[in-house]
């Protein structure tokens, strides 16, 4: 597979190859990617994913956020024209229908959970199946954990909680700084689970080889499409893995510099529409009319 090294800021369509026009999968983080920075999906997006829908060309939603709470964003039948890989690939979701889910050991649980709790002001969240559990009721904690968790239980102990479920993701939040505090201690599971940065406040750990990327050759497998026929858009490191599996790599304006020194284009920011632009410009065959 060959991928494309150098940054290409909206290279006119006539010096892209022509394999740009064979997309048949498209997949977009959410966070700082489709949505912009009020949470809001673009203006134009719904009659694009129609389009998208009548040349046959699919779209998945890849997030870390929780499936539930992505529900929220595309009430009624508009979820059932997407694919959703939530809680960064480990659980994949086709109209209502769990179809890939990475379970995690029950006993491995307990050290992590237990690493994060050691930090200062640091907290963990597990994330099931059935439910999210998290045991700190902090305003600013729950703000945040909300965001992501639409199922979300306040318990005791979520290592109790967790073993009346089936454990996909640990999340670890850190409102001081995730990166700098809390990653080097959770670097030490990495052996053993993926451990990516998936925000300034967020470090998610899943079972090792489980991320987007994995979550995205999943579903080109079950789909019969292939890496070259992939477009991808990202903004943090926990879209590595999927820009990696997307020969169409595009990472927004606003991406960490790590990603954008991975993927193969860069396209607007999230609060320019830039995900829906990076489409239509890329794809001719869609109509020329932009969002709002």
């Amino acid at each position: 597979m060959r991928f494309f090294q150098s940054m290409i800021y909206y290279t006119p369509i006539n010096n892209l190859p022509l394999g740009i026009l064979m997309i048949k999968l498209i997949a977009t983080d959410m966070d700082g990617t489709l949505l912009d920075s009020q949470k809001r999906l673009p203006k134009g997006f719904p009659d694009l994913l129609r389009e998208l829908g009548k040349r046959q060309i699919r779209f998945a939603i890849a997030s870390g956020r929780q499936y539930y709470n992505l529900l929220n964003y595309f009430p009624g039948s508009g979820a059932d024209d997407l694919f959703f890989l939530a809680d960064n690939g480990a659980v994949i979701f086709e109209n209502g229908k769990n179809i890939f889910f990475s379970e995690m050991k029950q006993d491995a649980v307990p050290g992590i959970v237990n690493a994060i709790r050691a930090v200062r002001n640091a907290q963990p969240v597990v994330c099931g199946l059935r439910s999210a559990y998290v045991e700190n009721t902090g305003e600013l904690f729950l703000q945040n954990v909300k965001l992501y968790y639409e199922r979300l239980e306040i318990v005791p102990d979520v290592l109790a909680a967790a073993k009346t479920d089936r454990v996909c993701k640990i999340a670890a939040f850190d409102a001081e700084n995730a990166e700098e505090r809390l990653l080097p201690i959770l670097n030490r599971y990495g052996e053993a689970f993926n451990v990516v940065l998936s925000g300034s406040m967020w470090i998610d750990l899943m079972n090792h080889g489980t991320d987007k990327g994995t979550g995205l050759r999943f579903l080109q497998e079950r789909l019969g499409i292939s890496p070259e026929e992939t477009m991808a858009f990202g903004d943090y490191l926990n879209d590595a893995g999927m820009m990696r599996t997307s020969q169409y790599s595009f990472a927004m304006k606003n991406a960490h510099s790590a990603l954008k020194n991975l993927c193969a284009y860069q396209t607007e920011s999230n609060d320019s529409d830039g995900v829906l632009k990076a489409i239509r410009r890329f794809l001719p065959q869609l109509s020329k009319e932009e969002s709002a």
